[in-house]
């Protein structure tokens, strides 16, 4: 194998030996079960679906051989970043930005005969259904002329929903989809692969809890429901849900209930009884509301929220500016500062959907607060680059 310079090969080949032994002692609390790659021959791409902050033990317990990780480069702006960037040197991709050196950095690594592996969704899903991957995946894939491995996780949504705070208790397993050679992927085209990874991937995971209907236990399930449920079916109102302990209720109109050990909402009145179904009729309600507004009009003006500037090549950040944000359907605007959806290139939200991350044209910045809710403002801007706003 070529030697890469920012790739500790030996130092990390050691403490990925000693975490391969321990991670199954690590992964008892989620009462993990998980298949084992068998020798393939040849260097592999493997791409899994990402549901915890744990994935990567859980994926990584599935790779007897040394395996290098592409992460989110915000891990490596962390009080751990450099001991994880030293030990590992895993190839970070910046959320909400683009990944022009990450996807030279992937191909040098396989193509220099060592083994990869991929959360190719990006970020966590709401919802609890795997969110699609973009062709560009099965092109990368395609070009770096490796093998390609699915692995697929279920049950770590209700262990972490992306919303919540707190972690519960409960079985995830993990299952090697499938095995794709380097031979037979030179045979696919992109869309081809693409597609492949699409279905093996793919995980609504509450269709499958309404067939196994497995606890998982905890203090305090409902509180975070406010992150991504943020419009009452009942009345209407917006940023209006509030949770507390097992509990969540509209503060305008009073409609509420409870979020059970299964991952259910249970109450008389409320009209779904899952976080996905509320959500797919959330995504649905927002956009016809939005759709109604005019291009100009203010629709939002969030608590303050903190904006600060990422510097990637040394992975650090710099605060600018506190402020209240104002949210319109063609752009943000904070202070003096104001960002047009057209000027920016991408955008991802954050941990528990509290901050944002966005390439501008003057660069690449964040926007965090403990009251915002960037969901609007993400969905916003997805839905303009698009082409579905209105003129």
């Amino acid at each position: 194998m070529e030697k890469l310079p920012d790739f500790p090969y030996k130092r990390f080949s050691v403490l990925y030996r000693f975490l391969y032994l321990i991670v199954p002692f690590v992964l008892k609390k989620y009462s993990w079960k998980g298949d084992r790659l068998p020798d393939i021959g040849e260097s592999y791409i493997a791409v899994c679906n990402h549901l915890t902050e744990s994935d990567f033990l859980m994926l990584g317990s599935a790779l007897p051989k040394v395996t290098r990780f592409v992460c989110g480069e915000h891990l490596l702006r962390t009080k751990f970043g450099k001991a994880i960037d030293y030990w590992a040197g895993p190839i970070a991709a910046p959320r909400g930005a683009t990944h022009v050196d990450t996807v030279r950095n992937i191909l040098r690594t396989v193509r220099a005969g060592y083994n990869l592996a991929i959360f190719p969704e990006g970020c966590r899903s709401f919802s609890g259904e795997t969110l699609p991957v973009e062709t560009s995946t099965g092109k990368l894939i395609k070009t770096s002329g490796a093998a390609l491995v699915t692995f697929r996780t279920q049950g770590g949504y209700f262990v972490a929903p992306r919303w919540a705070y707190k972690f519960r208790k409960g079985p995830v397993e993990g299952k090697i989809m499938n095995i794709y050679s380097s031979a037979q992927l030179k045979t696919m085209t992109a869309e081809e692969i693409t597609d492949c990874i699409n279905r093996d991937l793919h995980e609504n995971a509450y269709e499958t809890q309404r067939e196994k209907m497995v606890p998982y236990k905890g203090d305090a399930l409902a509180e975070g429901l406010e992150n991504f449920l943020l419009i009452c079916p009942k009345c209407g109102s917006y940023d209006s849900v509030e949770a507390r302990g097992n509990e969540f209720h509209c503060t305008c109109c009073g409609l509420g209930g409870t979020y059970d050990e299964f991952g259910f909402l249970r109450g008389d009145d409320l009209p779904y009884d899952s976080v996905y179904d509320y959500g797919k009729w959330l995504e649905q309600r927002f956009d016809e509301d939005m759709a109604k507004k005019r291009e100009d009009e203010l629709l939002f003006t969030e608590p303050p929220v903190r904006l600060y500037q990422i510097f990637i090549e040394n992975h650090t950040q710099q605060d600018i500016e506190t402020g209240n944000l104002k949210v319109y359907k063609d752009k943000i605007v904070l202070g003096n500062r104001e960002f047009l959806f057209s000027d920016i290139e991408d955008m991802s939200l954050l941990y528990y959907g509290k901050s944002i991350l966005f390439q501008h044209k003057d660069g690449y910045f964040g926007l965090t607060g403990e009251s915002f809710h960037a969901w609007k403002a993400d969905r916003l801007y997805h839905e303009y680059r698009k082409g579905n706003h209105s003129k």
